[in-house]
């Protein structure tokens, strides 16, 4: 299932006279009634000021003292007294809310004046093309034949606007977060009130205009909303057609996940999470790690400050973990799969889908792990392959995380896509099981790289020069490969890689920082329980470029420090010191 973004109409903010940010940087409290309009009062001058108007108007200060209040700059002059049609002048009296045409200040007045412009409708403001559209041709009569959204007669609330109230009619209405103002010019009628209002509640004002602040003009946050309205639609459509079949959690009893490592557990984790009733068992080497897991609810080597769901348990043995398992999580590290597949090759059945989240490249054979599976077991099995930008941490966390299942058999990826999406984890579909895979190993040795780069503290024009450097050369190769644009520049690609090289938790980033730091590197992998793909990796991608014909000169820097043929900085400055060249 592809993800969709609402189309985000462009606006260009007004300002105000004198060249100072309009209402787009300024706050506005909500207006709390409407009240009738007095002869010569501002609503009454500012009904008949045009076609619409944008508001700009200054703040009012949070609280009332003895000092002499801001005069307006003489360059305002002009504006605020001239009468011409489509101008706004500003009066009242007692709350300070503004002065005469001149831009006076009223005598004891407690708040800076109102400073008002108008402009004409739509002025200044781009609007879409009206071919932008959000969704596929299919989504969007699923979506616009849904039933009409109570926003298109007025009555809707916009989310992003706390506090909002239906009550209909005067200038209220107008003010309130739910409603939309019937014109730009009521619009400059109520902000002008709120402003008043604002002035004579002191700091309790200024709170409620914080939250009442409308960022765009009308036309454009009609826009913005009709956008979102139609993309809430399609969903909901969406999800009712699949609600009539049954999930494959649902259909599932068992789940089996190889490997105890922080990922694994992390992924077992939220499947259990997802059904109280799913056995969840985790097949693993160590006995100790085992009997904790069962005994503790926790994962004391890779996640001990995490508790495990109850329906979470562990085991050493093999048969016993796969029997009546309907799903199979491979998270055993690259370089120790084939000899862990081989040795449950017997009692693995043919039909029991593989959801492999190991990420690399087999040293010595240069194999991805969709070659792996097969060859280990001798067999076809069917297999998924799942990746993307998430940290185990993070997962059990229950932060929002994306992730792509490729397979090329679309329908057993959008199985393994209901498996594990949830109201935290997006899962996108793919058949690009060769450019999923790819960018998975190829991330992990630019990560080592953008630590190498922290780690000798270069800065960030350095970090962000190496970055863009490093994606050019895995879509240099991962093309070659037969990976297709849009997997490199997607979740599994250009996410996975943007998290790995910025995050901390990053294994392979952490081995650079060191590295960088004057470590050696058989100390850092001494020091660390976990596995830091990119530094088998890093050899066999050089390997896989000759093979290619491509040219890496990052990736093989990279090589050439862990094979301590090269000093960090030594290898920055080589890069550095290439032949200038054109982009490409």
């Amino acid at each position: 299932m592809r993800a969709f973004a609402p189309h985000r109409a462009r606006s260009s903010a007004p300002r105000c006279c004198g060249g100072r940010p309009g209402l787009q940087q300024q706050s506005r409290p909500a207006l709390r009634h409407a009240g009738a309009a007095r002869p010569g009062s501002l609503q009454q001058q500012l009904s008949s000021g045009g076609r619409g108007a944008a508001l700009a108007c200054s703040r009012v200060p949070a609280a009332v003292h003895a000092a002499p209040a801001e005069q307006p700059p003489s360059s305002w002059a002009p504006l605020l007294a001239r009468p011409a049609a489509g101008a706004a002048r500003c009066s009242g009296s007692g709350s300070g809310v503004g002065s005469r045409a001149r831009g006076r200040r009223p005598r004891g007045a407690s708040s800076a004046p109102l400073r008002v412009v108008a402009l004409d409708k739509d002025e200044g403001c781009e609007q879409p093309p009206e071919s932008a559209g959000i969704l596929p041709e299919d989504a969007q009569r699923l979506a616009l034949g849904g039933s009409q959204d109570s926003s298109r007669n007025g009555s809707s609330s916009l989310p992003f606007l706390p506090g909002a109230s239906k009550a209909g009619g005067g200038a209220g209405a107008v003010a309130a977060a739910g409603s939309r103002p019937a014109s730009p010019t009521a619009a400059v009628a109520a902000s002008a009130a709120s402003a008043a209002a604002a002035g004579a509640g002191g700091a309790g004002g200024e709170a409620a205009a914080a939250g009442a602040r409308a960022l765009y003009p009308p036309a454009e946050r009609s826009q913005i909303q009709e956008s979102w309205d139609t993309l809430m639609r399609w969903s909901r459509t969406f999800r009712q057609r699949q609600a009539n079949s049954l999930s494959p959690i649902e259909a599932a009893d068992k789940v089996v996940v190889f490997g105890g490592g922080s990922f694994g557990t992390a992924m077992g984790t939220s499947l259990a999470l997802k059904k109280a009733s799913l056995d969840v068992v985790l097949l693993l080497r160590d006995p100790y790690l085992c009997k904790d897991i069962n005994t503790r609810h926790a994962n004391t080597k890779y996640l001990p400050d995490f508790s495990l769901p109850p329906n979470v348990r562990a085991t050493t043995d093999a048969a016993e973990a796969i029997a009546g398992a309907s799903y199979a999580v491979h998270a055993v590290p690259v370089q120790h799969s084939r000899a862990f597949l081989g040795s449950i090759r017997d009692v693995l059945p043919k039909d029991v889908p593989i959801v492999c989240v190991s990420k690399g490249l087999e040293v010595g054979s240069g194999c991805m792990m969709s070659e792996v599976i097969p060859s280990a077991l001798g067999r076809r099995q069917p297999a998924v392959f799942l990746s993307g930008p998430s940290f185990a941490k993070e997962v059990m966390q229950g932060r929002p995380t994306g992730v792509v299942a490729a397979c090329k058999e679309l329908a057993l990826a959008r199985e393994i896509q209901e498996l594990f999406a949830s109201p935290n984890m997006r899962v996108n579909t793919s058949t690009d099981v060769t450019g999923v895979e790819i960018c998975g190993a190829l991330k992990n040795v630019l990560a080592i790289a953008a630590g190498i780069v922290e780690g000798l503290d270069l800065g960030h024009n350095a970090l962000a020069a190496l970055i863009a450097q490093g994606c050019a050369e895995i879509r240099w190769l991962s093309q070659k490969v037969g990976a297709k644009p849009a997997t490199i520049s997607g979740l599994s690609g250009l996410g996975d890689i943007m998290l790995t090289c910025y995050g901390d938790l990053s294994r392979n980033r952490s081995v650079g920082v060191r590295l960088g730091r004057g470590e050696a590197l058989a100390d850092i992998l001494a020091s660390s329980s976990q596995v830091a793909e990119g530094v088998a990796t890093a050899g066999v991608v050089v390997g896989l470029a000759r093979k290619y014909r491509v040219s890496l000169p990052v990736l093989t820097a990279v090589a050439q420090v862990l094979d301590n043929n090269l000093a960090p900085a030594e290898a920055v400055a080589a890069v550095m010191n290439l032949p200038q060249i054109e982009e490409r």
